[in-house]
């Protein structure tokens, strides 16, 4: 799974280089149609959705140093190139009262759905705001004709292992070294996407 991502990566860093106004046809957070914008929390606060846009890289930023012990794995120039530059990349953000309050990250590559980051702030969570971002990553990646979802998780987060699991995440290989800093090891997970013709068993 990372060789491919790598490789596309690659792939991606080329076709940077001719401008932006070029790599800007097909972007994926232009074309895509969120499948709803606002939900009902556990707490009965209702939580906005939207994709993100270069002014929210702040928010973004805030919220890694939040959940990271003050450091921010995706700084503001790796978000920027990510939102304006890739084409495959999307992000949605969460808002409680005009408050950003948690984010996903996306690359939609070749049939897969790879989440790349997902931070709540530590007084926000347990309260449904991963769940739901995850689901509507789900949602869109089905509309995309995507046919897996995977992430890297730590082998110590047992919580954010929980809540994966609970969404039908199983369980794949150990990367060994994978965090930089701590070179801790993480954990491969993936979910296959059964699109609504494949429950059914016959095509809508």
């Amino acid at each position: 799974m990372l060789r491919k991502f790598r490789e596309w990566l690659e792939t991606e860093q080329s076709i940077w280089s001719i401008g932006e106004q070029q790599v800007s046809n097909g972007n994926l957070a232009e074309i895509i149609r969120l499948s709803a914008v606002k939900q009902t929390l556990k707490d009965g606060r209702i939580v906005e959705v939207r994709i993100a846009t270069v002014d929210d890289i702040p928010d973004i930023v805030r919220i890694q140093e939040l959940s990271y012990n003050g450091t921010a794995p995706w700084n503001a120039t790796a978000l920027e190139h990510e939102i304006k530059r890739n084409r495959r990349a999307l992000y949605l953000i969460a808002s409680l009262e005009s408050q950003t309050v948690a984010f996903v990250g996306t690359w939609f590559v070749e049939g897969e759905a790879h989440i790349t980051n997902l931070a709540v702030v530590p007084t926000e969570r347990q309260k449904g705001l991963a769940y739901y971002l995850l689901k509507e990553i789900e949602q869109l990646a089905e509309q995309q004709g995507m046919h897996q979802l995977s992430l890297e998780v730590r082998v110590s987060n047992a919580t954010a292992q929980n809540l994966y699991r609970k969404l039908g995440f199983k369980a794949g290989k150990v990367k060994k070294g994978y965090y930089a800093g701590d070179h801790e090891d993480a954990l491969e997970m993936s979910k296959p996407i059964l699109r609504k013709r494949d429950i059914h068993g016959f095509n809508e």
